[in-house]
């Protein structure tokens, strides 16, 4: 008795709601403006998620404005929109129950494992192995149908039902969606690929009108840094060796100007001024090994002074 009760407001609840769904479905009962703005509601109702009320709309609009070819078209357009939506949704729920119920298997095979004498746990594992078995046509079929358009959601339909002993047909259509699932990965590396070179070619144009600024400006020493940055990403660009031969014959008479300095300063023992003097060229030309092989034995040299003034001055030691 009390579960024909529990039923009949199970059902008086389902047509209450039915009733319900039905009103907020119903488009709006003042007429629209004109059939512009019906296709402009629709739209937006559409990209809201409230596809009945927008397919409403447009129904209504048909009648409000007969014979309108756009509405026609919009009609069809957007069922056809819906009818895919529609299918997308439930092919996620179906995915997402079936994970679950791949992994709840795993768990009560872990009981098993654990329990090997529990029927309660065996016959539960058996059962749920049953429902997922059950549903590898639909998750082969979902596969199939989202291999072009939606590759992660065809995926996981697919590992799904790759997972499950299969008849000869079902492992021929797996097949067929592995292919095809490949062949999008490909094309989408491609793409990846392509974009990236695109954003190389970019960023390459963007550092050489950056270093031609700084050429012209006289800033020989950042074009050429940025130029080292435009050789990383365009390896093979002749342009980038052209500016920096011409910004390297800018530079090296300064470079060799200090060094020539440095090395007269060096000569006439003045060997702060001289290790100064090649450290301006070192900014000029960084890591250049003569140059530092001069300041190291400049700064050789003032270690073993100072080494020297200490032992004849052991008082220094503690200023």
């Amino acid at each position: 008795m009390l579960r024909l009760l529990l039923l009949s407001l199970l059902l008086l609840g389902l047509g209450g709601c039915s009733d319900l769904q039905t009103r907020l479905a119903e488009p709006p009962s003042k007429p629209l403006d004109s059939s512009t703005e019906a296709l402009d509601a629709a739209g937006v109702m559409a990209k809201e998620g409230r596809w009945s009320q927008a397919l409403a709309l447009l129904e209504k609009a048909a009648r409000d404005y007969p014979g309108d070819p756009a509405i026609e078209a919009h009609r069809v357009s957007m069922r056809e929109r819906w009818e895919r939506q529609e299918r997308v949704l439930e092919d996620q729920i179906m995915v997402g129950d079936a994970e679950n119920q791949e992994r709840k298997i795993a768990l009560l095979e872990k009981m098993s494992l654990a329990q090997p004498g529990n029927l309660i746990v065996t016959s539960r594992r058996i059962y749920w192995k049953e429902v997922l078995a059950s549903n590898i046509e639909k998750l082969t079929a979902c596969g199939e149908f989202h291999v072009t358009t939606d590759t992660a959601l065809a995926r996981r339909c697919f590992q799904l039902a790759s997972g499950m002993a299969a008849s000869p047909d079902i492992e021929q259509r797996l097949a067929g969606i592995s292919e095809q699932l490949l062949l999008s990965e490909n094309v989408a590396a491609e793409r990846r690929r392509a974009k990236e070179e695109k954003g190389r070619q970019r960023r390459a144009k963007s550092l050489l009108d950056d270093a031609k600024a700084a050429i012209d400006a006289r800033d020989y020493r950042r074009a050429l840094d940025i130029l080292e940055k435009v050789a990383e990403l365009q390896p093979n660009n002749s342009e980038v060796s052209g500016l920096q031969e011409e910004a390297w014959s800018m530079i090296s008479p300064q470079v060799e100007a200090l060094i020539k300095l440095g090395d007269h300063l060096y000569l006439d023992e003045q060997l702060d001024a001289a290790v100064a003097t090649w450290q301006a060229a070192l900014t000029l030309k960084p890591d250049d090994e003569d140059i530092l092989a001069r300041i190291d034995r400049a700064k050789t040299v003032l270690n073993r002074l100072d080494a020297l003034r200490r032992q004849q001055n052991p008082s220094t030691e503690n200023e």
